[in-house]
């Protein structure tokens, strides 16, 4: 299994019959690359998959750039084939976009369609001798889009008609860092004074002022949002939407949107210290004024105000950070207490690797984003449908991603997630910026505060010193909410632990209670469960064996048991969320979330651009090594895993298509 999940820079020829004959874990993007390579050989018909000898000679003492065109020469070739090819569709001249078609594939554009151009790449390169130096010579980051390419944004059934187009470049200029700026400090919106507000609303009458094509304007700010969320642009040179949710792009390309948008607003204001607020709603004090609430400014100034906005949150009623498009009508302490546990389990139980927190590797060539971090999940999607008016068909505006920026809030809401961002990485151990070059030569464009479009990549975003802001310190009390171990389970001879109701503490259940769950298992082909309700299964944790193996990769602090829900598919266009419990079996809709037994959650905030059919579809991981830890089942060969639809989510198709355990 070594050889074929750990390939770099050995002989390719002596590596493929090593993956057939041994076969491939799934779980190792080295192990993908190679079950993906024999498919390409497969496809492009360059040889018996078992020895590679036709392939590796038809690249006999080829340089690199003949790999490169040889590649691009069977990319070309598919597309000619494809029975539905993608219809671009400018609207640079149309301000008034006709009502979206539901059926993504009557109008030719099929998701389906691409060639996972990396692995391809990466097969082609090492099959004709090149060496593997580094992933950067073989990197695959994903590339801006041609802003004149840009296409119908994929709306959702209901919504109102707009052109999320952007104006159209001149020319593009590379980003630089500029020594000059003052360092800003941007501070939570509920302690903002008079002066700072008398500013804020005034920037924000100058950007709804400007011209309709200039890009700075407030409408056009938001619409990038719309734009790259929505499946208006397709990655170059391919037929796959481009799509900055669902990965790890997530959390650098909203913090390049947030500092152009700053930007935009001093260069209004003639104010180089001008900054962002951020919304506290991870603050559960009961200080006043209250830091969980709609703040003030947002509801008091004309600028500021959005009136799609649920009128039943307004002050003094608490953010649900698990909300779920229905009020569960908790009292405050029960909210706070809730709120606190989510935070705590999303930042800092939960997210204790790179991979957790920031989400899955999107690469150039994807079809699909593959999966959201934990953060990205709740509270980021929550507070979104939670604050959007529950009367519109879509929780318009916040709670729907093509109109969630044309409310002034969505920034100080993304500028919170932004500080979590530099809250999880104080937190230590392998909290962590991702390293792998394709994440870190990911490139995006953004308007400037000059109305120049500017190219930026992930690598440049990591340090907020450099980028010249900060943040006010408000504390974050529920880093140590669920610090002290609960009592632990004892284990019976001839039984295994589970919890029971859960609630007060983790109990022991008889061996038959296990044995009366049926182990759903791993994703195959054929294989899926609709959420019809509260479902459990038994999930067997990864042989012993292997999981000394791994720790003599990886210290044993360092390595991270995680929970893996494959297959989940929901609509694009619905809200849906389901909730995570461990051993926890009679786990219900009506479970409080401020337990241990709670492990997670997957949201969906609607929009479309997901996936084939209109449907999202992702994996979620969640980091259950402390969880398990805390109710004293660390020693069980296997658990309980409940899933629970809430709220919309009971009222929508959510399906998966299997559960296991494996190791980060």
């Amino acid at each position: 299994m070594a050889s074929c999940s750990s390939i770099t820079s050995v002989d390719l020829q002596a590596q493929v019959p090593s993956c057939v004959n041994r076969g491939i874990s799934s779980t190792s993007n080295r192990g993908h690359q190679c079950q993906m390579f024999l498919g390409k050989m497969r496809k492009f018909g360059l040889g018996n998959p078992t020895s590679g000898v036709s392939f590796l000679s038809s690249f006999q003492g080829t340089s690199l750039g003949n790999v490169c065109h040889r590649h691009r020469k069977h990319q070309r070739k598919s597309k000619v084939l494809r029975a539905k090819s993608s219809q671009k569709t400018s609207l640079k001249d149309d301000k008034n976009q006709p009502e979206f078609e539901q059926q993504r594939t009557e109008s030719g554009r099929d998701i389906h369609s691409s060639i996972d151009r990396r692995q391809l790449l990466i097969s082609s390169f090492t099959a004709a001798g090149l060496p593997l130096i580094s992933n950067q010579s073989l990197a695959a980051p994903i590339q801006p889009p041609d802003l004149t390419q840009c296409q119908k944004a994929a709306l959702p059934p209901g919504a109102k008609s707009v052109n999320c187009c952007l104006p159209e470049p001149t020319k593009v200029i590379d980003f630089q860092f500029d020594s000059s700026l003052p360092m800003r400090v941007r501070k939570a919106a509920h302690l903002v004074d008079a002066a700072y507000i008398k500013k804020y609303n005034q920037a924000y009458e100058l950007l709804r002022n400007l011209p309709d094509n200039d890009p700075r304007k407030f409408s056009q700010q938001a619409s990038v949002h719309c734009a790259f969320c929505d499946s208006a642009f397709l990655q170059p040179n391919t037929n796959d939407f481009l799509e900055i949710h669902n990965s790890w792009l997530f959390f650098p390309w909203h913090r390049w949107y947030l500092y152009f948008h700053e930007r935009i607003l001093a260069k209004m204001l003639n104010d180089d210290t001008f900054a962002l607020p951020f919304w506290n709603w991870d603050n559960q004090s009961v200080a006043s004024p209250l830091p969980n609430v709609l703040p003030a400014v947002f509801i008091e100034n004309p600028s500021l105000l959005d009136k799609l906005r649920d009128p039943l949150h307004q002050p003094p009623t608490l953010v649900d950070l698990s909300y779920s498009g229905q009020d569960e009508g908790l009292d405050p302490t029960s909210q706070r207490a809730a709120n606190n546990n989510l935070m705590y389990q999303q930042v800092v139980s939960g997210a204790k690797t790179p991979s957790l927190f920031f989400g899955q590797a999107y690469r150039a060539g994807d079809a699909n984003a593959p999966g959201p971090g934990t953060v990205e999940n709740a509270p980021h999607g929550t507070v979104h449908v939670w604050t959007g008016d529950s009367s519109q068909p879509n929780y318009e505006d916040m709670g729907a991603l093509y109109s969630a920026a044309s409310d002034p809030i969505f920034f100080a809401h993304h500028a919170n997630v932004d500080r979590l961002w530099t809250v999880w990485k104080s937190l230590g151990g392998r909290r962590k910026d991702i390293t792998d070059p394709d994440w870190l030569n990911a490139e995006f464009v953004f308007y400037d505060e000059n109305a120049s479009l500017v190219k930026v990549k992930v690598g440049d975003a990591l340090s907020i010193d450099k980028l010249s802001y900060t943040y006010q310190n408000v504390g974050n009390p529920w880093i140590a909410v669920n610090s002290s171990p609960l009592s632990k389970s004892s284990s019976v001879a001839g039984t295994k632990p589970v919890s029971s109701n859960g609630v007060a503490s983790p109990a022991t259940a008889e061996a038959t209670l296990l044995e009366e769950i049926e182990e759903f298992g791993e994703e195959v082909e054929g294989k899926f469960k609709k959420l019809e309700g509260s479902f459990r299964s038994k999930v067997k944790r990864p042989v012993k064996d292997l999981f000394r193996k791994l720790k003599s990769q990886i210290t044993d602090e360092e390595l991270e048991e995680v929970l893996v829900i494959q297959g989940v598919e929901v609509p694009s266009d619905k809200i849906s969320k389901f909730d995570v419990f461990i051993n926890l079996p009679d786990a219900d809709d009506k479970t409080p979330l401020n337990i241990p037994e709670f492990a997670g959650s997957f949201v969906n905030v609607p929009h479309l651009g997901m996936g084939p059919g209109m449907n999202r579809k992702a994996t979620l991981r969640i980091g259950i090594g402390d969880k398990l830890e805390q109710l004293g089942i660390k020693d069980l060969s296997d658990v309980i895993v409940t899933l629970v639809p809430k709220g919309k989510g009971k009222d929508v198709p959510i399906v998966i298509k299997g559960i296991k355990i494996e190791y980060d």
